[in-house]
């Protein structure tokens, strides 16, 4: 016979779920939040309070979207208050460490990762970012293309001219008047 508190244990309330929701290790959350954060979402943040609160939104949409429960921002908000300040980490976002969180464009990386790993696939808003700042060469799998001509002499063509309509039309006619003719009536 089980008991209510042994019940309440063994299936995690929303806002417990939330707080161990991995946002990370999320890579679509992490994507989004790099969209977001290159947009210049933080840059009208005059407050860490302020920023802390546009990060919260996001975590609460996203994990409101993944997971399909409906917590409010003020039921997270008090949540994470009533939570022990070493908590927040439990939150599976670290908002003081996060590299994301703290550069308001594309995160650059060390050279040695990015010489191990394949090139990171950018965010629109990252690309577009790059863009409009001139920074081309920070573009993955962007080649330049010089504006010069071809040096190289052209090729010789080996196949045959084609024949032009009027070729072809008389052509067919020659084949048409032996092949065609009119049909007798027959009663």
């Amino acid at each position: 016979m089980s008991t209510q508190p042994e019940l309440q244990q063994s299936t995690p309330t929303p806002h417990e779920q939330y707080a161990s929701y991995p946002f990370d290790t999320d890579e679509v959350y992490q994507q989004g939040l790099a969209s977001i954060l290159a947009s210049g979402a933080l840059a009208n943040a005059a407050t860490p309070e302020d920023r802390d609160e546009i990060l919260r939104r996001t975590r609460v949409f996203y994990f409101n979207k993944t997971t399909g429960n409906s917590i409010t921002l003020d039921e997270a908000r008090e949540f994470e208050e009533s939570l022990p300040k070493e908590a927040p980490s439990q939150l599976g976002t670290s908002t003081t460490t996060s590299p994301l969180a703290t550069a308001p464009g594309p995160t650059p990386t060390s050279d040695k990762t990015q010489s191990e790993e394949e090139p990171r696939v950018l965010t629109f808003a990252e690309l577009k970012e790059l863009i409009e700042s001139g920074r081309l060469d920070q573009i993955p799998n962007n080649k330049i293309i010089p504006n010069d001509l071809n040096e190289a002499p052209p090729s010789q063509s080996t196949t045959q001219t084609r024949k032009k309509p009027w070729e072809i039309a008389s052509e067919n006619s020659d084949v048409m008047v032996s092949t065609t003719e009119l049909p007798t009536e027959t009663q």
